[in-house]
């Protein structure tokens, strides 16, 4: 009799499951939703409530994400990538590189791919760490939908970025900070796969971010943000002084 139950409760384990990632992985279309002012309110009203005024004060920042760590001088547009034992230092505008500890029989095919890369993980993981500020940015389109009942704002980046294109589903809680969003981007197959945006922390600058994105079948977690004024408020030195000291020795990619 034992034995027959345990089975039945597999059995219903299994069946629950499978209900459960069909319905959250189940291939949705794009929603449509309104462009116009109650759209931009409720963008507005979202960047409020991680205090966007204090992002915007905020000139450096640090992170982790898996075994990557990120230096981010905001106020300079230069970055610092450590991934795969590479150390890599960012021009982000002008797309040029440098590799901290290069190995000298490398090509300069592989430098610019080592540097495409790390400039590619900066773009990724940066727009984890504070999407909410990036909704009127140049190329942005917002719209109200009406989900499950409920107001919430698609963001589409038309232009900018590693993937221009892709959506994302903002769901709110009733003070207008995030609990999830729904993702249709290139880089997922499957439309409408929904991330938490969970345990939220407010850097010393006073903005909040969230370091947990909870998904079954991959979690993203942000390892110890920093956020600081200036980047010399985090480092007695320049750690980017070598991008400007030889530009003869810098990648582009």
């Amino acid at each position: 009799m034992l034995k027959k139950l345990k089975i039945l409760w597999v059995t219903l384990l299994a069946i629950f499951l499978a209900a459960f990632l069909l319905f959250e992985y189940m291939d949705e279309g794009l929603p449509k939703g309104e462009q116009g002012a109650e759209a931009d309110q409720l963008a507005r009203t979202m960047m409020a409530s991680i205090n966007d005024q204090a992002w915007q004060n905020t000139g450096a920042l640090s992170w982790g994400y898996d075994d990557r760590t990120f230096v981010w001088d905001k106020k300079k547009h230069l970055a610092k990538v450590n991934y795969n034992e590479h150390q890599v230092l960012l021009d982000i505008d002008n797309r040029r590189g440098l590799i901290v500890n290069e190995n000298p029989e490398l090509s300069l095919e592989e430098k610019k791919e080592i540097c495409h890369w790390a400039w590619r993980y900066w773009c990724n993981d940066s727009f984890w760490l504070n999407p909410v500020s990036k909704v009127f940015d140049p190329g942005t389109e917002r719209s109200l939908v009406t989900w499950h009942g409920q107001k919430t704002l698609l963001v589409t980046y038309t232009s900018g970025g590693s993937t221009p294109g892709d959506s994302y589903l903002w769901i709110l809680d009733e003070n207008g900070r995030p609990k999830s969003w729904k993702l249709w981007v290139s880089i997922i197959p499957i439309g409408g796969m929904r991330f938490s945006w969970d345990k939220w922390v407010e850097l010393e600058t006073g903005v909040m971010v969230s370091t947990y994105h909870f998904n079954p079948v991959k979690t993203i977690p942000l390892h110890n943000p920093v956020g600081k004024t200036n980047l010399s408020d985090m480092f007695e030195e320049d750690i980017f002084t070598p991008l400007f000291s030889d530009s003869s020795a810098l990648i582009p990619f």
